[in-house]
């Protein structure tokens, strides 16, 4: 019997100390969903997030770990003083702990950051529990209104996105990041398509241009981000979202942050809409194209269901909508083929319309087809940009008229975004 108890020993105070922090993590994440009533689904959904993804407490029954939670926060919402009291008892012994302290102060911020909006009550009880674990509280969110003031301006992050090639989404980042640095403001870019990096090498010719021909070219602020190499699902999404925040952090000065993201259903473009505040989606005028946001039957020339990508923006507005965030103004922008006839283009704006209404985007006209976007790429050049040396004359396939009316559909891009427009000589 003895021999019993010294095997069976080790594994119960592993077991006790697995609860005990568990209800700890759970009492951390009561007092951050304090003081916004009844936990919402953001907050529920969060929590379950919370479960996932620390790896100390994977091994509770999460059912128990719901419990837990529920448990404390009725008792903040039952009596503040006591249910604090309560809470704090659970966290206090982890004090000491190392890296545990600052574990459960992220859980509880994270639980705070769910609900939407910066709530008072919780900021206090996110400070108790700093205190009690030794750390120093965290800094208040930035308050917009006075940043506005001082002449900052809240940053607004632009993402292009769609899972389909091709598409212009490079094209279209350079050229909005060159029009607002010209109007004054700091502009970013991140490479969310880092693999093929066809934005950063876009940047990389405007560098070499702008060094080799001895010319003032507005470059912005730029960072590349590669695919996760790890082969463990869980690691890598991980990675790559701390990859994005430090690229984000990085360009915190920036008025402006464009994302390109890549031509396929990745993690990375999870990722750039859950950032976005704007999302452009440029397709080229043909039903091959169309598929990327809804499922057409083909001969009957009807709407099925929305795509892939299409449900992935949906479902990112519904979180956002639980959460009391602000949507993602969607902007679907339709690139002109040459090649594509009448009738083809008067079926497409008629779905357009229909699929508009139905997924809550706005429709744009996009870029025309033309060889003077792919002749620009090499330069590092845009349409708003002095002619390259040489070609003062002739830009393009299609010359001086076609890049005047290219430059017109880009200027007419920076409207329907709601951006301050300028001509710009």
């Amino acid at each position: 019997m003895k021999f019993f108890r010294r095997l069976t020993e080790p594994l119960t105070a592993k077991a006790a100390r697995g609860r005990a922090l568990m209800e700890a993590a759970m009492a951390s994440a009561a007092l951050g969903a304090c003081g916004a009533g009844p936990p919402s689904l953001s907050q529920r959904l969060c929590l379950d997030q919370i479960l996932d993804s620390v790896e100390s407490l994977r091994g509770n029954d999460p059912h128990a770990a719901v419990e837990a939670f529920e448990d404390f926060a009725a008792a903040l919402g039952d009596n503040l003083e006591a249910g604090r009291v309560r809470a704090l008892s659970a966290i206090s012994g982890f004090a000491g702990v190392p890296d545990t302290p600052q574990m459960l102060l992220r859980i509880a911020g994270a639980m705070a950051a769910a609900q939407g909006p910066a709530n008072a009550k919780a900021a206090a009880e996110i400070a108790y529990l700093a205190k009690t674990l030794g750390l120093p509280a965290p800094a208040p969110p930035a308050d917009d209104a006075k940043a506005a003031k001082a002449g900052a301006g809240p940053r607004s992050v632009i993402v292009l996105g769609n899972e389909k090639g091709g598409t212009g989404k490079s094209t279209t980042v350079l050229h909005l990041a060159v029009y607002l640095m010209a109007q004054g403001h700091e502009v970013g870019t991140v490479d969310l398509d880092g693999h093929q990096g066809t934005l950063s090498r876009y940047i990389a010719n405007r560098r070499d241009y702008a060094a080799r021909d001895a010319c003032a070219l507005a470059v912005p602020r730029h960072c590349r981000i590669a695919p996760s190499a790890s082969r463990d699902r869980t690691a890598a999404h991980a990675e790559e979202r701390t990859e994005l925040q430090a690229a984000l952090e990085n360009l915190s000065g920036c008025r402006f942050i464009l994302l390109d993201t890549p031509g396929s259903h990745t993690n990375l473009s999870r990722l750039g809409l859950d950032v976005a505040d704007t999302l452009i989606t440029p397709m080229n005028d043909s039903f091959l194209d169309l598929d990327v946001l809804a499922r057409i039957d083909r001969q009957r020339r009807e709407i099925v269901e929305p795509s892939a990508y299409g449900r992935l923006v949906l479902d990112e507005n519904d979180r956002r909508r639980a959460r009391g965030r602000a949507l993602i103004d969607w902007i679907v922008i339709r690139n002109r083929l040459a090649h594509i006839d009448a009738r083809n283009t008067r079926e497409m704006d008629k779905l357009l319309r229909l699929l508009s209404g139905r997924m809550g985007f706005r429709l744009h006209p996009g870029l025309s087809e033309r060889v003077v976007f792919r002749e620009l790429f090499y330069n590092g050049l845009t349409l708003l940009d002095p002619p390259a040396r040489g070609q003062e004359d002739r830009v393009g396939a299609r010359g001086p008229a076609g890049h005047a009316r290219a430059r017109h559909e880009i200027e007419g891009l920076i409207a329907a975004l709601g951006l301050e427009t300028a001509t710009l000589q």
